[in-house]
């Protein structure tokens, strides 16, 4: 027993052990044997927390426990101090040194730089080695059911597809895909990835039931992110940009231009009027766009198809100079007058006054949209890209050509009545409205 308890000596003389054992109570305090020895030997810390460079009696020394910042979170960002032996060691800042495969860099052609830090992913901790088990973020992993974790990137082949998703095979563990998490938009078509090689992420796993989900979608966003950012770092208006139509509305489309939609309004699309933007273009169709204007503010792009066609207004001068008389077709109707296409992207107007020779109220009263008209080329504005045409200047240019047409083909009174009595004396035809008066008598 220790001095700690100090018990007078005259009492542990005495010859009553009642009276010792009462004396031994008092000095303990009400307190146990114990307690006791809890509080004379001290608190004794976990092996768990033990130092690994203080040896222990009796064996090698054991590896502390990583500390609280390596493993609550499993996003630690970290500086390469050492690589050796097919690993890199990393410091992030705890008490204990992570590990991360080097096939983790090599198999993206990427080699690591010591002192240079990168973003991980904690996996686990080796109590052994007292190192915690790092996976780099974004890299494949190759392990089996207990080295698989939730926000792991692994590596499969789809096997199979249904209406629920698609069945993966990740290192001879069957996995399953659901369907809005194989791609970032719908995917009507699971079928075009069978038998493909995917990357993906582990998003659930449930070791007692042998289930383990995964996500596509996570993967693409991951990298759609990291497209964006660099795409809004380089847009510029004036650009060319090749994109993906990702989907069509009656009044434009959107076109991924590498994670950034872009909307291509309608009036952007063709030179021609277009009135349903389906028959132009459909999701999935790879397309050249210009770039017409960037907001960063509003995080907005504008963009256009048909200014990377040939304008057909550059020629339309020559093409359609004033005095020409040619065949259009009636595209739209207006309160003032009927538009009418001259060639595909090019069109006039003929002004109510110029429908017609006789008085129009309404342009309905003469032609309707998909009407043919004669119509003559009146001025050409090419700076306003407008052209003036007129249908009665092309009627009353056509008449005289007409009258002068039927009298040289119609056949005359004399002609008639010499060819009627060949030899005969041609007698004066009788004016018109005259009344010939007839006497008779001796």
């Amino acid at each position: 027993m220790s001095g700690d308890l100090n018990i007078p000596g005259s009492i542990i003389s005495g010859t009553s052990g009642d009276d010792i054992n009462q004396a031994v109570s008092e000095a303990m305090g009400g307190l146990s044997m114990e307690d006791l020895l809890k509080q004379v030997s001290g608190p004794s810390a976990p092996e768990d927390n033990l130092d690994p460079s203080r040896p222990m009696r009796g064996g090698r020394p054991k590896a502390a426990s990583p500390d609280a910042s390596a493993t609550g979170s499993r996003d630690r960002r970290g500086r390469v101090v050492a690589i050796r032996d097919r690993s890199i060691f990393v410091d992030i800042n705890g008490k204990s040194q992570g590990v991360v495969p080097l096939e983790q860099f090599t198999e993206h052609d990427e080699e690591p730089v010591i002192g240079q830090e990168y973003d991980f992913t904690f996996t686990g901790y080796d109590k052994r080695e007292g190192l915690v088990m790092l996976s780099r973020r974004g890299a494949v992993n190759h392990g089996s059911w207990d080295e698989l974790h939730e926000g792991d990137v692994v590596e499969g082949m789809v096997a199979g597809a249904n209406k629920g998703g698609l069945e993966v095979t990740i290192n001879n563990i069957r996995a399953f895909m659901p369907a809005g998490q194989v791609d970032i938009r719908f995917n009507s078509d699971l079928n075009a990835l069978v038998g493909q090689k995917i990357k993906c992420m582990v998003i659930e796993v449930n070791r007692a039931d042998r289930k383990l989900v995964v996500s596509r979608r996570e993967i693409l966003e991951q990298q759609a992110a990291v497209d964006r950012e660099k795409t809004w770092s380089e847009l510029a208006t004036g650009q060319i940009r090749e994109g993906v139509v990702s989907s069509v509305q009656a009044y434009g489309a959107f076109v991924d231009i590498g994670g950034v939609d872009g909307l291509l309004h309608v009036s952007a699309m063709s030179h021609t009027r277009v009135a349903d933007p389906t028959k132009i273009l459909k999701p999935g169709d790879r397309v050249q766009v210009m770039v017409l204007g960037v907001d960063q503010e509003k995080k907005r792009v504008s963009l256009g198809l048909k200014q990377l066609q040939k304008d057909p207004w550059s020629t339309a001068a020559e093409d359609f100079p004033a005095g020409m008389v040619t065949e259009a077709t009636i595209t739209r109707l207006m309160d003032f007058g009927a538009f009418a296409e001259l060639s595909p992207g090019v069109e006039g107007l003929i002004h109510i006054s110029e429908l017609a020779t006789r008085r129009v109220s309404h342009a309905g009263q003469v032609v309707k949209p998909g009407d043919k008209v004669q119509v003559k080329v009146l001025a050409v504005d090419l700076e306003k890209k407008r052209i003036s045409l007129s249908a009665a200047q092309a009627q009353r240019d056509a008449t005289p050509q007409t009258a002068e047409h039927s009298a040289t083909s119609a056949p005359s009174a004399s002609t008639t009545s010499t060819a009627a009595s060949p030899g005969a004396p041609a007698k004066p035809p009788a004016k018109a409205g005259r009344k010939i008066v007839l006497r008779g008598g001796l």
